[in-house]
């Protein structure tokens, strides 16, 4: 009998994808929806997020806007609005909601203390701060370690200066209130000459100044968009979103841009408002 031969066929199989699935974007409600706000709002494709709701003083009076139904299906709210809409309800509102939380809006130091303790009880992510720039939380470091060198040399005065647009509403500004506070705690006994100017369409300037008989020394920051403070607040946006606990920008922003890293969320929410 004939034996018969047969040749084994190979077959191509597709080659696996190794790459985790995409993850769908990062649904948004903004709560504001003045410069920051529009900035935002353009900014979000390009980081893997979409709005899908406005609210402002016109359709969110009193945080009313806040409701289940217009909040379904919302991963985080940013707020960049009035201190008070956050004061009149529109904080407490997302806390009982359960929605995750960007605040950069300033102003409310006032209520500051007893909002974060409700935030913390109600068990949503947090992240509020006076500033979302990157460059202006390193310049909070920067500023720290020159108090410290400064408080110990004799015959100098310390002054602060701040600059915005004519629209900015508090003064100082709370990345002001914030330096000072960063200073004191570095170590500065001596008083502090703060000015602040309101003109034109200044994105901000902010500025510290030692100065003697014989030199001055200055440090300063400045803002040339907005658009650093929007990237920031998306970053921060993404961080947050699942992650309980309510935490200062200005002691999380390394984790935040980098996008991991462990967080207390025992941020005690001291007077840091933009």
């Amino acid at each position: 009998m004939r034996a018969t031969s047969s040749r084994a066929q190979r077959i191509r199989l597709p080659r696996m994808s190794t790459d985790p699935p995409a993850r769908p974007p990062l649904r948004i409600a903004l709560l504001g929806h003045g410069r920051m706000g529009r900035l935002i709002e353009r900014l979000a494709p390009e980081h893997a997020a979409v709005t899908v709701l406005c609210l402002d003083g016109s359709n969110n009076p009193g945080g009313t806007g806040l409701t289940p139904e217009a909040l379904q299906g919302i991963d985080v709210a940013i707020d960049f609005s009035t201190a008070d809409a956050v004061m009149s309800g529109g904080l407490e509102r997302l806390c009982g909601l359960g929605v995750d939380t960007v605040i950069g809006t300033t102003g409310w130091d006032e209520r500051r203390a007893e909002l974060l303790k409700r935030a913390r009880e109600s068990g949503i992510g947090l992240v509020h701060g006076a500033n979302f720039s990157v460059g202006v939380n390193a310049f909070y470091r920067i500023a720290a370690a020159a108090a410290r060198t400064m408080a110990g040399c004799e015959g100098y005065d310390l002054a602060t200066f701040e600059s915005h647009h004519r629209g900015k509403r508090d003064a100082p500004s709370g990345t002001a209130l914030r330096l000072i506070e960063k200073v004191r705690a570095a170590g500065w006994r001596g008083e502090i000459d703060v000015t602040s100017q309101r003109t034109g369409h200044v994105p901000g300037i902010h500025e510290l100044q030692w100065d003697s008989a014989d030199d001055t020394m200055a440090i300063r920051h400045t803002a040339r968009s907005r658009t650093g403070f929007a990237r920031g607040a998306l970053a921060a946006a993404h961080w947050i979103h699942g992650r309980p606990g309510v935490y200062d920008f200005s002691e999380c922003w390394q984790q935040v841009v980098s996008g991991g890293g462990k967080a207390t969320g025992n941020s005690p929410g001291k007077g840091d408002s933009p």
